[in-house]
Order: structure tokens, then C-alpha cells, then sequence
């Protein structure tokens, strides 16, 4: 299993099991073993990562987020296991449709699948986030085929736009009701 950077992270949420942090420069081989498998890339419009020069500059956007907008994505880990992160979580600033907009992301190694981790995670990175974020509504924008993906979103509260509006890749935009 691929463990984190030995530096102290810093820590964004905790929830009962789990462990939200800011992603940093030596999460990269954790970032290739989530993003560049292809199981957990089923719908992802890009495929898994190729190589870790990919993983490198996702983890690098990731990182660059963090210091431009105080808020994005986390590294998730349990608390039992704080050293070792099973996926990416939380929540990033952007614009839809003239709008800035949180988008909800969730990935995670599928050893951590079916353990309702996804769902703790979002609601962990939500509670911290939207306080400081009055106003900006929160958006997922996921595949009509990614049953899953679209069932914890509902499960989150975010619902199909009613217009059927989709994003540049034809992914289909929720948002929270």
C-alpha cells in the first residue's frame, strides 16, 4: 500500500473514521496508485493517469489550489491508518455557466469501496468548506453512466440539473438541492 509523505500534513477535517488533508509535494506515488488505476477510472472521460508525471501535475493543481483559494481537494486516510491515504476528496472552486460553483470530487482506491468512505469524506470536506464559502453552491459534474458516483450524489442532497444542462464533456451537472 502506498503510504504518504513522512512530513506533517496538514490537517483540513476529521471525521469519525477518517482523516481530510492537504495534499502535498510527496503524496505523488499515492496520487498514480488512485488516478492510474483503471478501475477507478471506469468513467472517468480521460482514462487513468499514465505515468507519475501526470499523477505529478494533478498533485500539483491540487496542491496550487490550496494556496490560491484556501480550499480543494484532500488526501483521505483512516484514522486508524493516518500515514496511509486511501483516496481524494472534497471540494473546488471554479466557474460553471458564469458562476462560481464548488465541484464535489470523490475517488478512492478500490480497496476502500462499499465502506460509505466517500460519503463521510464529502460530508467532512462540505461542513469544513461551506461555512467559509457562503453562498457558492456546491456541483458534481459526473457521467449519465456512473450509476454510482450519480447515487451517493443524491444521497449528498445534489440533484440533476433540471434543465439537463452538461458540462464541455457532456458530463452531467448535480447540484445541491
Amino acid at each position: 500500500m502506498t503510504t504518504a509523505h513522512s512530513t506533517a500534513r496538514t490537517i483540513v477535517a476529521v471525521s469519525e473514521r477518517l482523516v481530510l488533508t492537504q495534499p502535498q509535494e510527496g503524496d505523488v506515488e499515492a496520487m498514480f496508485a488512485i488516478h492510474g488505476d483503471p478501475e477507478t477510472n471506469r468513467y472517468n472521460p480521460h482514462g487513468p493517469q499514465r505515468d507519475l508525471a501526470q499523477a505529478q501535475e494533478m498533485l500539483d493543481g491540487f496542491v496550487a489550489d490550496w494556496a490560491r483559494d484556501a480550499v480543494g481537494y484532500c488526501a483521505v486516510a483512516t484514522r486508524e491508518e493516518p500515514e496511509v491515504i486511501i483516496g481524494y476528496a472534497g471540494l473546488y472552486l471554479y466557474t460553471l455557466f458564469d458562476e462560481q460553483v464548488f465541484n464535489l470530487y470523490y475517488r478512492f482506491r478500490p480497496s476502500a469501496w462499499g465502506k460509505g468512505y466517500a460519503a463521510e469524506a464529502a460530508r467532512a470536506a462540505m461542513a469544513e468548506a461551506l461555512p467559509r464559502f457562503p453562498g457558492v453552491p456546491v456541483t458534481a459534474r459526473i457521467r449519465a453512466n456512473n450509476l454510482p458516483s450519480r447515487r451517493l450524489a443524491g444521497r449528498l442532497g445534489l440533484v440533476a440539473d433540471p434543465e439537463g444542462r452538461v458540462d464541455d464533456e457532456g458530463q452531467l451537472i448535480h447540484r445541491m438541492a
